[in-house]
Parts: structure tokens; sequence; C-alpha cells
């Protein structure tokens, strides 16, 4: 059904978007019914479960994460892109998509347009994967556990794991979403290691245009020595 609403709400969007009175409801649906109703999911959910897909989920949880930043990083190299940008879109893949990219960008002061790259970028991803991944899990046939381990390591979103989740079953679901909550709870640290890099950065940029500032004096007076000597 998740598949099934998102395509849906895509061939919706350009009837819906001519009437700017649906805004606020739209609005008010994305953000508060949406996250309320993730709230009810996760009630009924046992603790059980969650420290049974846990403990699998915080060892898939570290490799991918060193996967998105060490992946972000050398991509990011390679095509010769602003480590913020690099930074975001893989706190965005790595971790929880618009969330986090949202809670990383004001620490390293980033710009409005690598905000705007980062997330399009995840949600693109996003899109096709509520698609594809349903199909790609039936075909393979994969369990319900695996499938949920699965879905809710490589999608980005919570809304967007929520609907390929239970594209494929409610016990995927409810898995799906266990294991995206766990994600989610790498931002606190994420946000304290990005706080730190570009406050070291800045710290080791001010201190080199101060060295080039000092460099150019004695550089000046030098100059200034070696003329007076050579004055006749």
């Amino acid at each position: 059904m998740g598949v099934f609403a998102l395509i849906m709400g895509m061939l919706l969007n350009p009837v819906v978007t001519k009437y700017p009175s649906l805004e606020k409801g739209f609005n008010f649906t994305s953000k508060k019914i949406l996250r309320f109703a993730i709230v009810l999911m996760g009630a009924t959910l046992s603790f059980k479960q969650v420290l049974t897909v846990g403990k699998f989920s915080l060892i898939v949880m570290i490799f991918t994460l060193l996967t998105a930043f060490g992946g972000g990083y050398l991509l990011g190299k390679l095509f010769k892109m602003d480590w913020k940008l690099s930074g975001l879109i893989s706190a965005g893949t790595g971790i929880c998509g618009a969330s986090a990219i949202a809670a990383i960008a004001p620490t390293i002061d980033a710009d409005d347009s690598h905000v705007a790259y980062a997330i399009s970028a995840t949600f693109i991803f996003d899109v096709f994967m509520v698609i594809l991944f349903p199909i790609m899990g039936a075909y393979f046939g994969m369990t319900d556990l695996g499938y949920g381990l699965w879905t809710g390591t490589a999608v980005n979103d919570t809304s967007s794991v929520v609907a390929a989740g239970y594209a494929f079953s409610d016990m995927a679901g409810n898995l799906s979403v266990i294991v995206k909550l766990t994600r989610t709870l790498s931002i606190i640290p994420a946000v304290l290691i990005f706080s730190y890099i570009n406050e070291h950065l800045t710290n080791v940029e001010s201190t080199s245009i101060k060295k080039k500032k000092l460099d150019l004096k004695k550089f000046s007076r030098g100059l200034f020595s070696c003329f007076l000597e050579l004055w006749p």
C-alpha cells in the first residue's frame, strides 16, 4: 500500500499544487500526523523485538556508517566536492535522511545550496528504493528479518522506511522501523563529531591566515631593509 500511496501522491501533485489553500493541510499531515502515527506504531512493538533486532542492527549500522562516511569522503575528494556537501550527503545516506542533514548543517555552517543538494540526493534515492525494495525482496525470497534489516539500514528517511517495509509485510515493516530508530540514535555522536571537525578546520584556517599575514610583514620589513642598504 505504501508504494501505491507514493505513486498516487506523485500523480496528484501537479493537480493539488495549483491550490495554495491546501498547502497548510499537507504540511500539517506530513509533519504532525505522520510523526504521531510513527509514535503509535512504535507503541505496538515489544521490548523483546527491539532487543532482538537491535543486536543485529547495531553491528550492521556501524558497518554502514563507516562505509557511508568513508565512501562519501573518498568520492568527495575524487569529484573535488566541498567537504561540507559530501559530509551532509553521507550523513543523510548513513543516518536518517533530511533529519540528519538538518541537524548537522548548522554545526558546520553549511550553505543553503549544500543542504538543498544533500536533501535532494537522499530524497531521489528514497523514491526509487520505496518502489524497488519490495520487488527485489520478493524476487530474492528474503525473510522478514532479512528484509527488515536491509530496508531499515539502506533506506534513508523514516517515512520511506515505513512505506518500503510494510509494502513487504507487517512483520518486515515492524523490524525495519526498529532498525531505522537504532540508526537515528547515531545522529547525536555525528553532530558532535562534525562540530569538532568544523571547529578544528576553522582554527587551522585562521592560524594559517595569521601566519601568512606575519610572513608578509616580515617580507615587507626585509625588503625595506634591503632598500635602505642599497640606497646610495
